[in-house]
């Protein structure tokens, strides 16, 4: 299962018109990275809940059948938070399975986790990663078994007890889904879990060594596009690479008078005008003109911009069909059009 029914809230003004799971990370839209992977270990049967925005999903991953899955959607006219979503649909969980977030990036070798959960012959299996950052994910205590004997989601600062945090990805026996209550709102973090740590369930922790990241806000979303960038997901990048650290795409026309530090990834139909400055980390979408003397450095661009002469963009995120004008100044802003 896919949990793909977030509002995004965390990630606004991007998710103001587009949904979370297709907002573009290195120019595919962010639920096609879980879905890849699980059809690399050979799963290809997946259930997506949706809710706002839900067509633009729906829409995206039923074009030619892009993943070669077969995909079941569940809607939701009210959330059901991630347990009760799951519960919506348990007709289709009769052995072992896997919930991901659709918008949790990871190369997670699934079949050690998988493996895991066999051996330790658990009710539920939480993928745990070390973090620092822990107040903004549930924290796990295991013991040398690697059973969770205690389960906090997103703790105050008297209550951190470890620096193991959820990454949101489970594996789950059916029977778990007899303790979700049917039609109303419930969460795997704040109440299931909990219960089944407290009932001793056998609930246990996998820690996993693989790449893994929430995009929960702006600072992650730049976060794990550098982190592409950087050959540290151990994720493929779209296009072909001209030269080491530097993806172009089709059509794409770059001056050779342009100055580009990679890693950068250009989209396809780009044009970069005479004395362009592209910094690294930065992505440019499909159908981007950068016109002459102008500057980028770490900035996100997605499809259809135009960005002035002489203007001059760091750390900057622009959405489709926005324009900048010539001689613009900005430093960490968003702009999106009208």
């Amino acid at each position: 299962m896919l949990l793909a029914a977030g509002l995004g809230t965390r990630l606004r003004p991007l998710t103001y018109e587009i949904p979370k799971p297709i907002i573009p990370v290195i120019n595919k839209p962010s639920i096609s990275y879980p879905l890849k992977l699980l059809k690399e270990y050979g799963i290809n049967k997946v259930v997506i809940n949706l809710y706002r925005g839900g067509e633009k999903i729906r829409k995206y991953l039923d074009e030619e059948n892009r993943f070669g899955l077969q995909i079941e959607y569940s809607e939701e006219e009210h959330l059901l938070g991630t347990a009760g979503g799951v519960k919506k649909v348990e007709r289709c969980f009769k052995r072992t399975f896997l919930v991901l977030s659709a918008d949790g990036i990871t190369n997670l070798n699934l079949n050690k986790a998988l493996k895991f959960h066999k051996q330790k012959k658990a009710v539920a299996t939480v993928v745990l990663k070390e973090k620092e950052e822990r107040f903004k994910y549930g924290i796990a205590l295991r013991d040398k078994e690697d059973r969770i004997t205690q389960f906090i989601e997103k703790p105050d600062w008297g209550e951190v007890f470890s620096n193991t945090v959820n990454t949101g990805i489970y594996i789950f026996e059916p029977e778990v889904l007899s303790y979700i209550p049917p039609d109303r709102e419930y969460d795997f973090g704040h109440q299931l879990l909990p219960f089944l740590v407290r009932e001793k369930k056998g609930v246990y922790g996998y820690l996993m060594n693989d790449y893994w990241i929430d995009m929960g806000n702006l600072e992650d979303y730049r976060r794990v596009q550098i982190d592409i960038l950087k050959g540290k997901t151990g994720i493929g990048i779209k296009g072909n690479e001209v030269r080491e650290g530097l993806w172009l795409g089709e059509n794409s026309e770059v001056s050779p008078s342009s100055i580009i530090e990679p890693p950068v990834v250009i989209g396809n139909n780009c044009r970069l005008k005479k004395g362009v400055k592209i910094g690294k980390f930065t992505v440019l979408g499909d159908r981007v003109v950068v016109k002459k003397r102008a500057s980028l450095e770490r900035c996100i661009l997605w499809n259809d911009i135009l960005i002035g002469e002489e203007a001059k963009l760091k750390d900057c995120i622009l959405t489709d069909f926005t324009s900048i004008p010539p001689g613009f100044l900005m430093s960490e802003g968003v702009v999106m059009r009208k």
